[in-house]
């Protein structure tokens, strides 16, 4: 439910302080990558804002339902890499076990896999706020990925 709050806040925060598309060429986000094992795995795109276009899409668990997880060890060091030449200047990861959230801290786009073995989803919201004008965001991303712990 948190997760769906913080994508809807997301919305809401573009919707009030406007987008502006001047440095954001491609027609959607940049693709997130998870970086596990020295492997770039895709992320799942949910909600955006883009250049004018702001799409709504189903939450993470939704988005996750088909995915294959990530297997990666307990305790790994993950990274989030967005391959784009302007990075988000904030971002939050949430953490979604038995519907159960926990806000995931990251310092420089990284995190480790949890310490027990299990499934667990993962929410990262992204925006891009322009560094000249308070409040307004040149675009945001939710990225959804599911890690397997072996």
């Amino acid at each position: 439910m948190r997760t769906w709050k913080t994508a809807a806040f997301g919305l809401i925060m573009a919707s009030f302080t406007g987008c502006s598309s001047s440095e954001f060429l491609e027609e959607s986000p940049p693709k997130a990558y998870l970086e596990a094992n020295k492997h770039l795995y895709k992320t799942k795109v949910g909600t955006y804002c883009w250049k004018e276009t702001c799409v709504d899409k189903v939450g993470p668990l939704e988005l996750l339902k088909t995915e294959k997880p990530i297997e990666v060890k307990a305790n790994e060091s993950l990274s989030l890499v967005i391959k784009y030449k302007q990075q988000p200047n904030e971002k939050h990861l949430v953490q979604i076990q038995n519907k159960h959230e926990v806000d995931v801290p990251l310092k420089k786009s990284k995190l480790k896999a949890p310490s027990k073995t299990g499934t667990y989803c993962y929410s990262y919201s992204v925006w891009w706020m322009d560094e000249n004008q308070k409040n307004v965001s040149n675009g945001d991303a939710l990225y959804a990925f599911v890690l397997e712990v072996k």
